[in-house]
Formats: C-alpha cells, structure tokens, sequence
C-alpha cells in the first residue's frame, strides 16, 4: 500500500569492533541497532497518517521529512522520508501499531520492508536444486541466437553452444541461462517453435553433462514448458509472468523464475521512455509482480528479482539502478543484476560492445558491495575472479 523502500543503509555494523575491545553480548546486541543509520521513504501515505508518524517519529528521537503542502493541511496523501537509527525504527513501529489512520498497516510494512533490506542470505529452491547465497551467484549467458547484441550466432550450434557451457562451467558459473530469441532493443520476436528449435536440443544436451542449474531464457509459456520437462530449473522472463499461463507453467514444474522489469517489449521499449521516479515505479512494478506469483502458487524462495538494466531505460535511468540497487532488497528477495555489455556502457564511456568488459565488471562489483545476489554475465572468468576478490575484502572482520 506505501510501497516502503529503504534507500540507504549507512550505518556500520560495529558488532565485531564492539567484540574485539570486549564489550559483553547482551551490550552489542543492545548497541548494535543504533549504529545502523536507515533512511526510509513512503509513498501515498494519508494526511492525518502522515501527521501521527511525524510526531511518533520525532518522539523517537529520528526524523520525518513531510512535503511543504502537509504543514498547510493541503494535501490529501503525501510521500514521507524517514532517518533514524535501526533502534528507533524499532521504536516507531512499535508505536505505530497502537495508531489509527491506516498506522498498524504502515508499522507492519515499513517492519517487512527493514527486515528485507537487512537479510543477507537466501536459498533459492529450483524444483530439486538449493542456491545458496552467499556466495554471489554467476550466471553464464549462452544464446543460441543468430542476432543477440553482442554473441550472437557464435553458439547457433549445438557443439559449439555446449563446448561454450562446459567453458564457462570450467571457469566457475554456477548456472547457465540459455536464450533463444534476442531481446535487445528494436528486435523482433521469434515463434514458439523457431525458439524450441534453437534451445532445447542445447538444454537436452547440456542436463546430461552439466553440474550446475540450467535456467531457460524466455517469456514464451510453452518454450518455458518444454525447456522444464527437459531438465531446466528456472525460469528467465523478461515479461515477469505477464504472458498468460507462465506462472501456471513454473507453478507446474516447481521451477525458480526470474522477474524482470521491462516497460514497453524489445521492439519499442527504447522509443522514448521515461519515469518521474526510477527506483520507486519499478519496485512497485516488481512488488506487485512478486504478489501475481504468490497469488499463483508459487513460494517465495522460487522468486528472483531483476531492475532490467536497459530494457525500457534511458541511461540516467540505468546508472540511478544501478548506484541504488540495494533499495530492491526492500522486497524481501535475491536481486539479479544482468548489465553485461550493455548500451548504457557505449552512451556513458563511446565504448563499442567489444571493449565493455572493464566498464562491466566495474558495474556489477559496485552491485555486489550493494547487494546484488545473483550476476548475469558474458565473462565468466573475469566475473568470478573479481566477485570473489570483494568477497573476501568485505568478509574481513575490523
């Protein structure tokens, strides 16, 4: 209902520097929240609402930034910023349960939204297949496609499309997306069969040797039916089960899905996009997504979230995703950034796409130190290494 987003989490979890100058447990566990600074922002939150968290805020010792036209009682609903340490969140959520005016539904979502932000491990389950993170999870691109923006046709045969997989199996991925109809901007579709002709020889082939999960690219219900019954384990859609009879399909398969934001579809999302709030509109898109799936039947720990870095963005729009990305922790699931080699990288850098590897790397190392869980990638090696490098900087205790 307030769409809850925690924008920044900038406090340092100072448990282990408490631990190392001998503060006892029962002290770190009572100091611990108040050195995480959390700001918070609400949408559509009522006037009258709006007031009571003002005051219950500042009586909590934090703070509430109200528009200009609430001071005057001129405005109906309104957006709220909220600052304040973890513990005096805890504080106003508490005092909110007791308020009228819609309170004990904003005290629950702005406590589901903190909750989300602060976890830091999931198990993803893809029908019979745990994920676990962390570690931050690589995933391969194999297209099998003629035209995708950057491989494409270098794996538009079986051989070589396997010889690739066991490749980047070698080099560490820990799963293998295959696509078969490109999506980059301005392509056309493909048909269902055309599709399955290309990909499911490769997945068949690929399930009998291969070691790690095999996630199927597309949003067509029956290419993600047939890819299922011949040993994929999730499903990619760019759609975000808005095809009819996609959640019924992963539903059916026990499968993991890939919910991805996209305005518009490949052959017209870059035709002049535009948002009043980036990070807002699509968490909302994927919250709401993310609801669908649960009202189908499908459990939390199959859902992954992606912001869609360049589908239906302008570049401001996919640098805002990515500075911001830890604000989709907010929902409470494994975010998957899938910004390799893309075209925000040539209108930011004039890099063509065969010189974008430095200038990849750079973006998913900045999304993983902000809580990106799962990374989707042409470079597998270069990919592994680098993640695993911040991974072992950032797990160094004070």
């Amino acid at each position: 209902m307030f769409n809850p987003i925690v924008i920044e989490d900038a406090g340092l979890n100072t448990k282990n520097i408490m631990e190392k100058i001998g503060v006892s447990d029962e002290g770190k566990e009572i100091m611990s929240p108040k050195s995480r600074f959390i700001v918070l922002r609400l949408e559509k939150v009522p006037l009258k609402t709006a007031i009571l968290l003002k005051q219950e805020a500042l009586a909590a010792g934090m703070e509430c930034a109200l528009p200009w036209c609430a001071a005057g009682l001129k405005c109906d609903e309104m957006s709220v910023l909220l600052f304040g340490t973890l513990k005096q969140f805890r504080i106003l959520i508490e005092k909110m349960k007791l308020q009228p005016f819609k309170g004990k539904v904003l005290a629950s979502e702005i406590c589901e939204s903190i909750e989300s932000y602060l976890r830091n491990e999931y198990i993803i389950q893809a029908r019979d297949v745990e994920i676990k993170i962390p570690p931050v999870k690589i995933m391969g691109i194999l297209n099998v496609t003629p035209d995708s923006f950057y491989d494409g046709g270098r794996y538009d045969r079986i051989e070589k499309a396997v010889e690739h997989a066991r490749k980047m199996i070698k080099e560490g991925a820990d799963i293998i997306d295959v696509g078969g109809e490109s999506s980059r901007p301005f392509s056309e579709p493909v048909s269902a069969e055309e599709e399955k002709k290309r990909v499911i020889p490769v997945i068949e082939a690929l399930v009998d040797e291969c070691r790690v999960p095999i996630s199927i690219d597309t949003y067509k219900p029956e290419v993600a039916k047939e890819a299922l019954k011949r040993g994929a384990v999730i499903v990619n859609d760019i759609f975000a089960l808005r095809k009819k009879g996609m959640a019924e399909v992963v539903k059916e398969y026990d499968a993991a899905v890939v919910l991805m934001h996209m305005k518009g579809e490949p052959k017209n999302m870059q035709v002049n996009p535009t948002y009043e709030d980036t990070i807002s509109e699509i968490l909302k898109f994927l919250r709401d997504r993310a609801k669908f799936a649960l009202d189908k039947g499908i459990p939390a720990n199959r859902i992954i979230i992606d912001p869609g870095i360049g589908f239906g963005k302008r570049l401001e729009d996919n640098l805002r995703i990515i500075k911001f990305i830890n604000a989709f922790r907010s929902l409470g699931y494994p975010v998957l950034l899938g910004a390799s080699r893309k075209s925000y990288i040539e209108h930011a850098l004039g890099l063509p796409v065969e010189e974008r590897l430095e200038a990849t790397i750079a973006t998913d190392i900045i999304g993983v130190l902000k809580g990106a869980a799962i990374l989707r990638v042409h470079d597998v090696k270069e990919h592994v290494r680098s993640v695993r490098m911040a991974e072992k900087i950032m797990g160094v205790r004070y």
